[in-house]
């Protein structure tokens, strides 16, 4: 449970625009889950824009680590097999029956100019995904690292974006078989 009462503010805020979105949901609402006055949101945070870049660092920095723990687990320190073991676990993501979509997906769109700044918190999220493909990718001897890892993100992408439009969880499988089609031939 979060101690403090940012991080409070923080898991709160969180769960509400994964839920809700981030425009759906009010300052006041947050406010009051928390139990707090605005006085001491404000000693917190200057903004509610604020606190949504706040969440989605404090989201990217947890699921991240937590993700890249479970395909390293998964993978046993093969890069080929930690790649893919990303695609598995995506699929169970997607399959989720209380999934809510991608947090980040959700403010990019919400917040749509590449210059607002929570727009751009977002985009951190996707960012550091990409280092850690085409990290592996490297390891793994691909030609060209930088380019397997882009098109690995645009069937990423793509799987979540399918699960959106069409409500059906089993995005990510034909996901992961172009992701096996892609490793093969950019790793040998």
């Amino acid at each position: 449970m979060p101690e403090s009462t940012r991080e409070r503010f923080i898991a709160v805020a969180n769960t509400l625009f994964y839920e809700r979105g981030f425009h759906a949901t009010g300052l006041d609402q947050i406010i009051d889950e928390v139990g707090v006055t605005k006085t001491t949101f404000y000693k917190h945070f200057e903004s509610k824009d604020d606190l949504a870049i706040a969440v989605l660092h404090e989201r990217d920095r947890h699921e991240t680590a937590e993700w890249i723990g479970i395909i390293r687990d998964r993978g046993s320190g093969d890069p080929r097999a930690e790649i893919l073991a990303l695609f598995d676990l995506l699929e169970e993501w997607l399959g989720q029956p209380d999934f809510s979509g991608c947090m980040f997906f959700k403010a990019v769109s919400e917040y749509p100019s590449p210059s607002d700044p929570v727009h751009q918190a977002a985009m951190v999220h996707s960012q550091n995904l990409f280092r850690e493909l085409e990290s592996r990718a490297a390891r793994g001897g691909a030609r060209n690292a930088k380019a397997l890892a882009g098109q690995l993100m645009l069937l990423l992408t793509g799987a979540i974006l399918a699960r959106h439009e069409t409500g059906l969880p089993d995005q990510a499988r034909s996901a992961r078989e172009a992701a096996g089609l892609l490793v093969e031939a950019h790793m040998k």
